[in-house]
Formats: structure tokens, sequence, C-alpha cells
């Protein structure tokens, strides 16, 4: 697995549509993967950052040619930045902390009754997406850290920066009439500890969540700052 930054420029034409659109986005980031699925572990994920610059995160099964996104939507003189992701993978353990950003898309699936396929529906208020991540920290390995003398489960270390509600037209290839497609992306921040390390490898590379093709789902790891 490679991990792979990109600084974008906003102003650009071509960033815009790039930025304006997930559908759009995912398939410029499905032409920089390429064909090679790599050994079958992990999927294209990817996110961006937008702040007082924007980046594109790309976790690829092999290297990615992002030299198309650079060229169209780069900063001037800009370089993509590819990193073997397995070393860092390896050294996970448990009891280790670690400040965490998410991209998700925060869902429920309500039953249709019997013999039906369950609709899925977005949770829509702050809580409803906090109390979802919550929920789901055992079954990705790690659990979140409390602040220092708080014991309420809102003092939890994890708050949500941003949330966008992008609504886009998917194309299926077995349909003619397009899909209306909205999601609820919000974008979580905390710190964690690891409790274990092969639930979190697989969550780090597999993503979290649903609408992993539209910029949800990756979640990355950064040394805690110490004050």
């Amino acid at each position: 697995m490679f991990l792979t930054k990109i600084d974008l420029n906003p102003s650009r034409r071509l960033a815009r549509k790039y930025l304006g659109s997930p559908q759009v986005m995912h398939a410029v980031v499905m032409k920089a993967a390429g064909e090679d699925t790599g050994d079958g572990v992990g999927r294209v994920l990817w996110r961006v950052d937008p702040g007082a610059s924007t980046s594109l995160y790309l976790l690829t099964p092999s290297k990615p040619d992002c030299t198309q996104i650079i060229s169209d939507a780069g900063v001037h003189d800009s370089q993509a930045r590819s990193l073997d992701y397995s070393p860092f993978l390896n050294q996970l353990d448990s009891g280790q902390l670690w400040a965490f950003r998410l991209a998700a898309n925060p869902s429920r699936s309500v039953a249709q009754g019997p013999g039906k396929r369950g609709k899925r529906y977005g949770h829509v208020t702050v809580e409803q997406q906090r109390q979802w991540l919550i929920s789901r920290t055992l079954e990705y390995g790690f659990e979140l850290v409390r602040v220092e003398g708080k014991d309420d489960e809102a003092a939890q270390s994890v708050v949500i920066v941003r949330r966008e509600r992008p609504v886009f037209n998917r194309q299926r290839p077995d349909a003619e009439v397009r899909d209306r497609v909205t999601i609820n992306r919000t974008v979580y921040e905390g710190v964690l500890q690891v409790t274990d390390p092969n639930k979190l490898r697989h969550a780090l590379v597999a993503g979290i969540g649903r609408s992993k093709a539209y910029g949800c789902g990756l979640m990355t790891l950064a040394r805690v700052r110490r004050g």
C-alpha cells in the first residue's frame, strides 16, 4: 500500500471541477491508481483536506501515477509525495496513542419489511454523527482517549471539524437513468489508543463506513503532540 499527498490549487479551473464533484474526483483518482490492484490487500481510498492549503490524500495498493492530477490541478512546481505504507502499518501495536483524522459517511440501515433490503439514511446531527463513530471503535481496533478529569461520554477525545453534504449525479453502468446521490461527509479528529493492531490495520487499508469511492473512509494517523 502507498499513501500519497498532492497539493491542489483550487483557483485552477480543473481543480475546481475535481473538487466540486465526488464522481469526477473518483474517476481521476482511479485513473491515477491504475489497473494494478496489488496483492488484494486494501483498496483505493481518497480524502480532500481543505484549509490554508488544499491537499488530496490517496491510499492505493500500488504507487499511483499522479501526473495528470498535478498537471491539471496541482500547485505550481508541486510533486506527489508517495510513501510505502507497509512499514508504518507494521509498527502499530497495542497501547499506542495516535492523533487521527477520518472522513466518513455516518449512516444507518432501516428495515423495509421481510425479504426487502434495508434503506440507508445518513445521520444528520452532530451528536448522531459522533455516536456513530464512538459505537464502532472496538470493531476497528481502537478506543477513544478521554479528556483527563472527565468521565462522561461526551468528553472522549473526538470532535467533528467539518460537515459537508455533497449532492451529485451517479451513472450506473447497468442503468440508463442517473442516480441522485447525497453524502453526509463528516470529518472527525481526535486521539485514539490501539486495542487490536490487526483490526486497526484492516480499517486503515479497507476504509471505514460507506461511500469509500466518494472521498469517505480514509483515516490517517499522526504522532500525538505533547503540550
